[in-house]
């Protein structure tokens, strides 16, 4: 019987992105830039926040009035410009909610910011990610969205300060294709386990391929090990865009005994798929930023 902690060394995972290393979009230069933010804004015209929309429909309108308050005064907070207001020059925040999780008392929330400039262009996009107090967020309480607000604003506010990025093709969820090679019910289990997993953190998971989807492809290698009752496992799954280029991948290997897996996987597509998740949701947050 094959035992599941010897496995752990599975959660050893080698990230091989396709292009460049993972960029960090929203870093300062340095830490001069940091000392005077307002300086940072293209002629300090500072940033109109619009009503952030999907917030929670039992909350009304006034509740996406109230996040954008919040979500300019915590902007101040940081030392950058921002009101509900704005003039001809500023800059235009627009916030898009969506509830993307549910669980006995909490929602998973997120919103993804757009940031245009005055003519309406957009040049630069962030979003954030809260767990929320369910009947909190539905009513849309000001404690609930003013701690919303400063959590999210420091990272916001390097983001609308960093430098504008071209405008990328939106990356709408992830169409799981299929897992092959795995012995036993490795292929059903594996394709199983990752979905759940990707799903926990927040990812959406298509349920067709569409163009502004990516695809996840897994394979499962087993090569016995010379001169030992092992074989080496080895679990590969790529991340790849509809025209076949590929965004990266993450891949696990682990010695077992000889035949454990040419049965029921159970547990042991679980720990692979939770080794692997964090790494592939790192992948499709790279290919949004391409």
């Amino acid at each position: 019987m094959l035992g599941f902690r010897s496995l752990l060394g599975l959660l050893v995972i080698v990230l091989l992105a396709a292009c460049q290393p993972l960029p960090q979009p929203f870093q300062p230069a340095d830490k001069d830039r940091a000392a005077n933010p307002l300086l940072d804004l293209p002629g300090g015209e500072g940033v109109m926040v619009l009503p952030v929309t999907g917030t929670a429909p039992e909350a009304g309108q006034e509740a996406a009035i109230a996040l954008a308050r919040a979500i300019a005064k915590a902007l101040n907070d940081q030392g950058l410009p921002a009101s509900t207001t704005g003039n001809a020059a500023s800059l235009i925040l627009r916030g898009e909610a969506e509830l993307q999780e549910r669980t006995d008392s909490r929602d998973r929330v997120r919103v993804g910011w757009t940031l245009f400039d005055a003519a309406g262009r957009e040049i630069q996009r962030h979003e954030s990610l809260w767990w929320v107090n369910r009947p909190h967020w539905e009513r849309g309480t000001q404690e609930t969205l003013a701690g919303m607000a400063a959590e999210a604003a420091p990272a916001l506010a390097r983001a609308i300060q960093g430098e504008p990025i071209r405008q990328v093709p939106v990356v709408d969820g992830l169409y799981i294709w299929s897992v092959d090679g795995a012995p036993g019910d490795g292929n059903v289990a594996l394709k199983r386990m990752v979905e759940a997993s990707l799903k926990e953190r927040g990812l959406r998971i298509a349920e067709a391929m569409d163009e502004d989807a990516l695809v996840l492809l897994g394979s499962v290698a087993i090569d016995p090990v010379p001169n030992r009752k092992q074989d080496k496992v080895t679990v590969r799954w790529s991340v790849i865009r509809l025209d076949g280029r590929e965004i990266g991948t993450v891949e696990q290997s682990n010695p077992v005994p000889a035949g454990a897996l040419n049965g029921a996987w159970g547990q042991v597509a679980f720990l692979v798929a939770e080794a692997a998740a964090d790494g592939i949701v790192q992948l499709v947050q790279e290919a949004g930023r391409r």
